[in-house]
């Protein structure tokens, strides 16, 4: 049987109430009222975006309703993460508990969209896996209402099947008596506001900044980043712990009730949320980059320079990149490791030119702000990739003037449970894949075009940007526990670093697989971050090849190379590129520039984990970051331009004996074909 029910008779009928004026809707609020938000990453997006809720609060101002978002990337009907990821039932209940806690009188749940991609097969077990959250969702006289599945952002994906699970839904809402909303029309936000007021006023633009800024509260309060040292088995690590004059960790998040009821009531009352003025950065009184560049210690041949520092903006510096002109970019974070209770992140992505070619930047300027840690970054032609948190976002310029225009979530979904094992250390393979990692700490659920892409604890992710399949690899510690760094050598062949578990080869775990069989460990365990293959002809012979990486806590940059095992590989050290005696140089991206010079992302800082130190403590350094550069001396290779290369140029470039110009070339040659 098909069911097919207009959506009118489905808004009036099936509640069996009588027809209303065409300001009222299928929603009414009164005062005391909670309304809280359960479903996946349109949901979450929804709210983020603050127009429906705003829409809402504008309706019912009288009643002065409180909403709350349960909503949580990749949710389903089968699986939601608010209850399922680590710890939160100990800390919040299971989904009941948790809807007493926010004491929610109504809930609007929105499922199926995702659901849909398992095929019309399914439809059985999704229905009745939706009866059995009704039922937690209605329990004690909560009223439910639901939303249509929006369709999909993806082209090609849906179709049939999805119309097949809104019918089903139809059915089920009809047979519940619950008022589902339609989803009319390309503006979903003001399509669900109408069916549920009646009315299409679209808020305010002041309202919905409003609305915003405490939902922005809320969400850092419900699903707070760096959780597992609230919740988990690290809530009794030093890091959580009050000291030097600062709250705990956990004193602190309780403060975010109080800033969420005084967001609230300055929404009621058409006013912005209060930011909180961040505590003064602290830095390093001793900073001295003449002292810093005399404790080096380099290998025969090679020299060290700096190319940047906070002068040029580089502060808290976490990874390097270049796009196809040989510009720099570097991602900065003085918020890590935790947000300040109601201050707003501003990290940013530094752009650095060195005009004269001379191994030196001579100008910078803010490609990106508003960041909130953001661990990965990538470049590719016309865009920049960063990983902040639970988002890939996508940033683009288009105007070329260096700063970011246009700033899109491309994928969301990925776990924070701790900030230092966020997904991190992105890296083109050499078929054009983004590869990153995540550590120990961390639970990802993220929807894509082929369904909910999962990968729980420390592992892997390769994403195919354009078609945005994310697969996720050594997923449940079949490999190292806090990954961080991914590198291909000369045959393709992928290896991984720990940032405290040592080196393995990734190759073999190059599928999707849940099988729990570990990766041998190939080299030693070490406080690694950062990683790259030697590819540049003004390099030794014998060093070809062979790889460096960031040894942090020995304050060197480590060398090894690899040789055939087996099935397998053994790792064989070698005589470090470069030491230093500053206890400061803290190295965790190394790079291969595209004038063939290696470039280190110092974090200069005297503490490096920070989950054994106070999460406050003084010490750290806020204020100050150093990008050096290691170069054989006086054989500096020119910098190509490829940006605006001809076709002839570009293939002529694949020949080069530089990887970073073969891929960038092959990068920029493919954008031109695509």
């Amino acid at each position: 049987m098909k069911y097919v029910l207009s959506s009118a008779l489905l808004l009036f009928a099936c509640l069996n109430l009588p027809a209303m004026g065409a300001e009222e809707g299928a929603l009414r609020l009164k005062k005391g009222d909670v309304v809280a938000f359960v479903g996946g990453t349109d949901l979450v997006r929804l709210q983020r975006e603050g127009r429906l809720e705003a829409a809402l609060t504008d309706h019912f101002r009288e009643a002065a309703p409180k909403f709350r978002d349960l909503a949580w990337d990749g949710d389903t009907v089968y699986f939601q993460s608010t209850v399922r990821e680590r710890w939160r039932r100990q800390a919040f209940g299971d989904l009941r508990n948790q809807l007493k806690r926010v004491g929610a009188t109504v809930v609007i749940a929105q499922f199926g969209k995702i659901e849909s991609l398992d095929g019309v097969d399914k439809i059985k077990d999704f229905v009745s896996a939706y009866e059995k959250l009704l039922d937690d969702f209605s329990a004690d006289g909560r009223r439910v209402f639901l939303l249509e599945p929006m369709t999909f952002e993806w082209d090609g994906v849906g179709g049939p099947a999805r119309e097949r699970y809104v019918e089903a839904i139809r059915a089920m809402a009809e047979r519940r008596k619950i008022v589902l909303l339609p989803n009319v029309g390309k503006d979903s936000a003001m399509a669900y506001a109408r069916g549920l007021t009646g009315v299409a006023r679209e808020p305010s633009p002041k309202l919905v900044k409003a609305v915003r800024g405490k939902h922005r509260l809320w969400n850092e309060y419900w699903r707070p980043a760096n959780w597992k040292c609230l919740f988990g088995d690290d809530s009794r690590r030093v890091f959580s712990n009050a000291a030097h004059g600062r709250p705990s960790f956990r004193q602190e998040w309780e403060t975010y009730p109080k800033l969420i009821e005084a967001a609230e009531a300055r929404v009621l009352r058409g006013e912005l949320p209060e930011v909180a003025e961040p505590a003064p950065l602290t830095g390093f009184k001793d900073a001295d980059v003449k002292k810093e560049l005399a404790s080096f210690e380099a290998m025969d041949g090679f020299e060290v320079n700096l190319f940047a520092d906070e002068s040029l903006g580089v502060a808290n510096p976490l990874s390097i990149r270049w796009d196809a002109s040989g510009n720099a970019y570097v991602a900065c974070s003085d918020v890590y490791p935790q947000i300040e209770p109601g201050a707003l992140a501003n990290d940013k992505v530094i752009r650095l030119i060195d005009v004269d070619g001379d191994g030196r930047a001579d100008k910078s300027n803010v490609f990106a702000s508003g960041l909130n840690v953001p661990t990965g970054m990538e470049v590719a032609p016309g865009r920049v990739y960063v990983g902040q948190g639970t988002e890939l976002l996508e940033l683009r310029d288009l105007d070329g003037d260096g700063k970011s225009d246009v700033r899109k979530t491309l994928l969301s979904g990925f776990g924070n449970g701790d900030s230092h094992q966020t997904i991190n250390s992105f890296v083109w393979s050499p078929g054009g894949e983004l590869w990153f990692c995540q550590g120990d700490g961390i639970e990802s659920r993220v929807e894509t075009p082929f369904g909910v892409s999962s990968l729980f604890q420390a592992g892997v992710f390769r994403l195919r940007p354009r078609e945005l399949r994310l697969d996720g690899l050594l997923d449940d510690f079949m490999g190292p526990g806090n990954p961080w760094g991914v590198v291909f050598d000369d045959f393709g062949q992928s290896f991984v670093i720990d940032g405290a578990g040592g080196i393995s080869y990734l190759t073999p775990a190059s599928i999707p697989a849940k099988r729990r069989l570990r990766l041998p460990r190939i080299g030693r365990p070490g406080g690694y971050c950062g990683v790259e293959c030697i590819g540049a002809e003004n390099f030794p012979r014998e060093m070809q090849g062979e790889f460096l990486l960031g040894d942090y806590k020995k304050n060197q940059i480590s060398r090894f190379a690899v040789s055939d095992d087996g099935a397998g590989f053994r790792v064989q050290w070698r005589k470090p590129l470069l030491r230093s005696r500053h206890r400061n140089f803290r190295p965790i991206d190394v790079k291969v520039g595209p004038d063939g010079a290696i470039y280190v992302v110092d974090w200069y800082n005297p503490i490096t984990c920070h989950q054994d130190d106070f999460y406050r403590h003084p010490g750290r350094d806020k204020t100050h970051g150093r990008i050096w550069r290691i170069s054989p001396k006086g054989r500096a290779l020119p910098i190509p331009k490829l940006a605006k290369a001809s076709v002839p140029e570009l293939l002529n470039a694949l020949l080069s004996p530089q990887r970073w110009t073969r891929f960038k070339a092959k990068q920029v040659f493919d954008e031109t074909l695509y």
